[in-house]
């Protein structure tokens, strides 16, 4: 499970990336609000995995995972709204406001996902440490 939800943090990063370059003014207007479109659809659809899928189950498992990975949902809820508020701009044609929000949203994003992937490998370590006993 770690390696699927590194890769798709990867994917991610990427995604910011095209994005705020093309917000940033290197690109026309109707291919940055494209660019955010994608990323948007993935954040969600990665977010609501972590929250529906693999978060639940992993705390069924092992509920001493439980209150990091409430917190984990706690933050997704936090960069919805935050993914709300750029699109308000996006849709208002304030690029210089949704280009700062979405730098600020991946920069807060990235500390998340290092957190994350911290755990899910301590977690993983945990397994591996059952299996061999």
């Amino acid at each position: 499970m770690v390696g699927k939800i590194t890769d798709e943090h990867r994917v991610l990063e990427r995604l910011f990336a095209r994005a705020l370059a093309l917000f940033a003014g290197e690109g026309p207007p109707l291919e940055a609000r494209e660019a955010f479109e994608e990323l948007k659809e993935a954040l969600a659809s990665h977010l609501g995995a972590e929250d529906t899928l693999y978060f639940p189950t992993i705390w069924e498992l092992r509920p001493e995972f439980k209150d990091r990975l409430r917190s984990f949902i706690r933050a997704h809820h936090h960069f919805r709204g935050l993914l709300e508020e750029i699109t308000g701009l996006v849709d208002s044609d304030e690029r210089e406001e949704a280009t700062h929000l979405l730098g600020r949203l991946r920069h807060e994003f990235g500390r998340h996902e290092g957190s994350e992937e911290d755990t899910l490998r301590s977690l993983d370590q945990l397994i591996l440490d059952d299996g061999a006993s």
